[in-house]
């Protein structure tokens, strides 16, 4: 069975990756934070406020595979498209933990934590909570994610499954969504390794261009353009 030309567990499986992606670096973030910051309010709030939501955005995933129908863009009948604008408020509240944990590392990182690397974790995270809130309400507020081209994800990308012949707003999503490991880890290696960053204002320049990074993929998609023809 398939949905938009592919098969219906393909994203379920993306979404299950990227999850674990964001857990695993929350998890790994509370390495750079005092022991105690797991027990606070907010760090409580960290694990399992996004425990909770991500298991309910799996099941309406899984639930939408089972049936052979869109998960996402599905206003076929009310349930679904209850389940579809619950999801959005879920995702938000991902976001908002990220944030939350990113504003814990902003006031209690550990001492051994570089400047650089602490105003990449932090930078990292309040960019991808305002660019995916960008990306994610233009998506939804259409009707599906392609702009020219073939309206089919069959024959995408490889693994990404971003469309080759037209434009794709899913392409800005994706780099806004994982600005909270790809800003860290371009501060950590163009500073620690590199020495090309070496105080956190170089990486707000950083995370200037990558936000102009987002946009071009963003306006880029709007112009029917492929982001890899």
């Amino acid at each position: 069975r398939t949905v938009n030309d592919i098969s219906v567990w393909v994203k379920p499986t993306k979404f299950l990756l990227s999850l674990g992606v964001f857990y695993a670096t929350l998890a790994w973030c509370f390495g750079y934070l005092p022991r105690a910051a797991q027990q606070t309010l907010g760090g409580r709030f960290v694990i399992w406020g996004s425990i909770g939501v991500g298991v309910v955005e799996m099941l309406w995933l899984l639930a939408a595979a089972g049936q052979g129908v869109p998960s996402h863009f599905n206003a076929t009948s009310v349930v679904w498209h209850v389940a579809y604008t619950s999801a959005g408020i879920g995702a938000t509240v991902l976001l908002v933990a990220m944030t939350v944990q990113a504003r814990m590392i902003a006031r209690d990182a550990l001492p051994s934590v570089s400047p650089v690397l602490r105003a990449g974790l932090v930078q990292g995270a309040y960019i991808a909570l305002v660019t995916t809130l960008v990306t994610a309400f233009f998506l939804a507020a259409g009707t599906g994610h392609w702009v020219g081209g073939t309206a089919s994800d069959a024959g995408g990308l490889p693994l990404l499954g971003w469309s080759r012949d037209g434009g794709d707003l899913r392409v800005a999503h994706f780099w806004a969504l994982h600005a909270q490991q790809l800003v860290p880890l371009l501060a950590y290696v163009l500073g620690a390794r590199l020495g090309l960053l070496r105080t956190p204002h170089a990486v707000r320049v950083l995370g200037a261009l990558y936000v102009a990074f987002i946009v071009f993929t963003f306006v880029q998609a709007l112009q029917g353009q492929p982001f890899l023809g």
